[in-house]
């Protein structure tokens, strides 16, 4: 089993409109309402692929509610249902809207702020996740923290799951990816934009990439991905770096794709694929991904046509 663990979820409503006009009212022709979060899109494309995965995490409140409903009956590929097992928090988990023009591929989003937590809320999780490592391959920790103050949560986990020899996805940002490095995971997926404003390095000049991979490569990570939206993705595997440059799709929907990635990755490193193939596939899962409306869409035949297409040269 896969664990993935999603401190800071949301209800997302997506519409659609033909086009955004600031300061009009506007009618959607088309409303979609899904759970979000990035472990959750994790679990969603594990389930995709045939993969057993439970996510788990912090909801609460009328929108935690539709969440676990949402998450009860959602039907994706297979008749699989996503499992989960959520801590229950005092607060209301937060609601994502979307707004996506059909005139365009252009598309906006707006989060509410996160929840606010209590320490024996974030203890609770942590022990949850503890009784559940013994029966987990391996271990996701997605996104941000609802709130301030709980920074060290992705720490005790990583170490909880280091003590029970369970390797550690960690994809987040700001003070929980600074903190979390220091603790030892396995893999790590910052984009440009997260590594320029956790550690004020801009990837798309080279000086500033190997900077960055420096203090990432410290905590000891197996393999680094840095995305930077549609360009050439860097690469750090098992001390060697490459540029991967994802194939060309009909743009849909871009939300999930590196969560997509991030399931595919360790779809394909449970099962010991070669280093270039398993790139090829992560990459081509997030391709697959952008290429249709549901985050967290993954599927296998598709990834493994469009992997051929990666182009992966060593940097």
């Amino acid at each position: 089993m896969i664990l993935s663990v999603t401190p800071n979820p949301m209800l997302d409503k997506t519409l659609w409109l033909s086009q955004l006009q600031f300061g009009k009212t506007h009618r959607a022709h088309r409303l979609e309402e899904i759970t979000g979060g990035k472990g959750i899109n994790v679990s969603r494309a594990l389930r995709n692929l045939g993969e057993n995965t439970l996510a788990t995490g912090f909801i609460g409140g009328y929108t935690g509610a539709v969440i676990r409903r949402l998450l009860d009956a959602e039907k994706i590929p297979h008749d699989f249902v996503i499992p989960h097992d959520f801590v229950e928090i005092a607060a209301t988990t937060r609601i994502g809207f979307t707004l996506m023009e059909t005139d365009s591929t252009r598309h906006t989003a707006v989060f509410e702020p996160g929840h606010q937590l209590q320490a024996q809320e974030v203890a609770k999780l942590v022990e949850c996740v503890s009784e559940r490592l013994p029966q987990c391959r391996a271990l996701a920790l997605c996104g941000s923290m609802p709130c301030e103050g709980f920074d060290h949560l992705y720490v005790d986990l990583i170490r909880a799951a280091r003590q029970a020899n369970v390797p550690v996805f960690l994809d987040s940002y700001h003070a929980p990816l600074r903190h979390g490095l220091a603790a030892g995971p396995n893999f790590l997926k910052p984009n440009r934009d997260e590594v320029l404003n956790t550690f004020g390095f801009d990837v798309r000049r080279p000086a500033d990439l190997q900077q960055a991979l420096a203090q990432l490569v410290q905590a000891g990570a197996q393999y680094i991905f840095i995305t930077d939206g549609e360009r050439p993705v860097h690469v750090f595997a098992n001390d060697r770096q490459y540029v991967a440059t994802p194939p060309a799709i009909d743009y849909v929907n871009a939300l999930g794709s590196g969560d997509t990635m991030v399931a595919a990755f360790l779809y394909g490193w449970l099962r010991n694929m070669p280093e270039e193939e398993l790139i090829r596939f992560a990459l081509a899962a997030g391709a697959v991904n952008a290429a249709h409306d549901m985050p967290g869409y993954a599927n296998l035949a598709e990834i493994k046509a469009l992997a051929p297409r990666v182009h992966l040269q060593r940097a």
